[in-house]
């Protein structure tokens, strides 16, 4: 567990560090390609533990959820529902209808998987897991969100009282973050009478670190902005997770009853 505990925390100052720099970076020297490999990188750790956990359902649940998310993103893009109206301002590749970048399947799925096993790790009962995994979730995106409107990734066409993100945005993830549960819950929900009871923690952690290394992200670009409250909450919040993962009373090397879907 030592080694893991080291390598996350290493990463996470990594990728803090590039945050920062991020922000120092001109947006017409911002390249289409690094930015689609950066949100490859990232995502993969999760989408790596979610197949090792769950096998051809974690595929499936991968698949599923990369479909919601650019359905979901279409339809705010164009309706305004329900993050309210806001655009895409720099290039990530091909898009979807003419507004969506393709790479919303890759980019959005890892937070909410980072969140379901962190929650489903933590806590028996299954409303307050669904109340913990709405919690990261959204307070990722309190993260997340200033610092990509700051480095000019997207806009909300109104503004916010958020740094320039309105609140209705965050009423938006919750509803978001609901469905996705409900489909990661219908895709799953037998799994655990023949795979996770010998799921290795390693996968856990790996499963999680995408989430962990994007809140990193941002609160660093938060703290290169001078977004200071953001950056703080960005960094107390990841502190949390990562004692939360280390700290936890479960067996070094299997999860076994905590990860039941009941």
């Amino acid at each position: 567990m030592k080694i893991w505990k080291i390598v996350l925390v290493c990463l996470s100052l990594l990728f803090f560090t590039i945050g920062v720099v991020m922000s120092f970076i001109p947006k017409e020297q911002f390249i289409e390609i690094g930015s689609i490999i950066a949100v490859s990188i990232i995502s993969l750790p999760a989408f790596y533990g979610m197949i090792k956990i769950y096998g051809r359902r974690g595929i499936y649940s991968i698949i599923a959820l990369g479909i919601f998310a650019l359905t979901i993103e279409s339809i705010g893009i164009h309706t305004g529902f329900p993050y309210s109206p806001f655009e895409y301002t720099m290039s990530f590749g091909y898009r979807l209808f003419g507004t969506t970048p393709w790479t919303v399947f890759i980019a959005w799925s890892p937070l909410v998987i980072g969140a379901w096993l962190l929650a489903q790790t933590w806590l028996k009962q299954h409303w307050s897991r669904f109340l913990v995994y709405l919690g990261i979730l959204v307070g990722s995106d309190i993260i997340l969100d200033p610092g990509a409107v700051a480095r000019g990734l997207w806009k909300y066409t109104n503004g916010g009282l958020w740094f320039d993100v309105p609140l209705q945005n965050f009423v938006g993830w919750i509803i978001s973050g609901t469905i996705a549960y409900v489909i990661l819950r219908l895709l799953l929900k037998n799994s655990h009478s023949n795979i996770l009871k010998n799921v290795r923690m390693k996968y856990i952690w790996l499963g999680s670190m995408s989430l962990l290394l994007s809140i990193f992200l941002w609160t660093g670009v938060n703290a290169g902005y001078e977004l200071w409250l953001p950056a703080i909450i960005g960094i107390i919040f990841g502190k949390i997770l990562i004692l939360g993962l280390f700290e936890n009373k479960l067996p070094r090397t299997k999860v076994t009853g905590y990860l039941l879907l009941r």
